[in-house]
């Protein structure tokens, strides 16, 4: 965003303004939804009447949320999700999502932090989406990041992924991912880059550690349930998938960031559009996980393609046993990739490996990863342990826009009968998170005599 704000609002100005901009406001569906609240957050219409905030409640424009000593989540109806911190400010000024040219996003933080991980509001037009502070606008030109008014109304932006301007009287500063960019409080002085961090550790959606309370449901015993963060449908996602059928049998495919995802409420996947195919679950899961940054598991059941030649073809149906399945990882991929250091990760969750015709019930997996940050070289261990045999292979490749490839010819795999048949392997992955703080990958372990493949996927978090 460029340009710079012809004054300075204070405080009371501000929320004024915000008020006054959001009966400017189209009438219509609503603008969002409440994913997840805690007890003590209200919210004020545009009557300035407070009302407690209760999940699954609508929100609109003219609406300001304040969390007192809670916390809230919020869905947009154009995939952007807010994530409010206690004692936190917040207001739809103008809101409006219905796929044209007049689509706009303005909303206001009077104080703390918010978290957010912008939709399709502002994607093609930067200036549809600002958030404005007491003592600058926050603009968009990326998909995730932390605002903050501090305690003296300086403002602090944070980039998690892609690149914000934060912009006051003096100037305007872009701000890319992992770096911080301050507006101070005399607005003579331009924003600048800083080492300062938020205050209250915000954590993102996307990346979301700290669990919400949902305000309306609760345990057996009567205490607070609590229930993760998920993924949200949408498009721009890392995939990579495994499974014997479909266009390309036993190859895992992978796409860097250009998959459509559709989850259920449990943040499941239930279909995925990565290299111009369709897949649809008509059955159920299982080895089901999440973080909120990643999300695995395995279909089994029916599960049908769309893809050329559909559905005149035989291909573009598969139905998998509880001892089979189409292997997935999903998650938003990494946008900047750190430039120095290196970095090893452990498993955080996996998929139970499969004999490609399910002769015997699932194994397990193990392994870890490791990258140097500098020359993007990736490196792996990996075993399958099926009920009948071990498998264990060492992979390397080189990373490219957050996503790798690791290609063992025969014989690279040991274990069950891969000393005579010379087994081969292959594992497509991707980083996801802020800073890589995450990595996926789908892989397939290629044996000949017999000849049973064996599919899976894993999530590993960075140590």
């Amino acid at each position: 965003m460029s340009g710079s704000l012809p004054f300075r609002l204070n405080r009371s100005g501000m929320l004024l303004a915000l008020i006054s901009a959001a009966f400017a406001g189209e009438a219509g569906a609503a603008a969002a939804r409440v994913d997840f609240t805690t007890t003590g957050v209200t919210v004020a219409g545009r009557d300035g009447q407070a009302r407690p905030l209760a999940r699954g409640a609508e929100l609109d424009s003219g609406d300001t949320v304040r969390t007192n000593d809670g916390r809230a989540q919020i869905r947009f109806t154009d995939g952007s999700y807010v994530s409010l911190q206690p004692n936190t400010d917040f207001a739809i000024s103008d809101y409006k999502f219905e796929g044209k040219n007049d689509d706009r996003g303005f909303f206001g933080l009077q104080r703390d932090a918010m978290r957010t991980v912008t939709g399709a509001v502002g994607r093609v037009n930067r200036n549809s989406y600002r958030i404005t502070t007491p003592t600058a606008t926050v603009g968009i030109r990326g998909t995730g990041g932390v605002i903050q008014v501090l305690n003296d109304g300086s403002t602090l932006v944070i980039g998690t992924s892609g690149i914000w301007s934060l912009t006051n009287p003096a100037g305007s500063i872009d701000i890319p991912a992992g770096v911080s960019g301050l507006a101070p409080t005399e607005p003579n002085q331009p924003p600048k880059e800083t080492t300062t961090q938020p205050q209250t550790s915000p954590a993102p959606v996307e990346t979301q550690k700290t669990d919400f309370v949902q305000g309306d449901q609760v345990n057996p015993d009567g205490t607070a349930a609590i229930l993760p963060t998920v993924l949200v449908s949408g498009s721009g996602f890392a995939a990579a998938i495994s499974f014997a059928g479909g266009a390309s049998p036993g190859i895992p495919q992978l796409s860097d960031g250009n998959a459509t995802a559709v989850f259920n409420g449990a943040g499941q996947l239930t279909e995925l559009t990565l290299n111009s195919q369709t897949y649809k679950m008509g059955g159920s899961q299982v080895d089901f996980g999440t973080d909120g940054i990643l999300a695995w598991g395995r279909w089994i059941g029916t599960m049908t393609t769309t893809v050329n030649g559909c559905p005149s073809v035989s291909n573009c149906s598969a139905t998998f046993n509880q001892d089979q399945g189409l292997h997935y990882v999903v998650g938003m991929p990494t946008s900047v990739m750190p430039t120095i250091g290196t970095a090893s990760y452990s498993l955080m969750g996996a998929t139970n490996p499969t004999y490609s015709d399910g002769s015997t019930a699932p194994g397990t997996f193990s392994g870890t990863l490791g990258i140097n940050f500098a020359n993007q070289n990736v490196t792996g261990n990996f075993n399958v342990a099926m009920p009948d045999t071990t498998y264990s292979w060492n992979g390397s490749g080189t990373a490219s826009g957050g996503v790798f490839s690791m290609i063992n010819n025969p014989g690279s795999v040991s274990g069950g009968n891969c000393s005579s048949c010379g087994c081969s392997a292959g594992v497509q992955g991707f980083f996801s998170g802020a800073s890589a703080e995450r990595a996926g990958i789908a892989y397939h372990i290629n044996q000949a005599q017999p000849n049973r493949n064996i599919f899976g996927a894993a999530a590993f978090k960075k140590n």
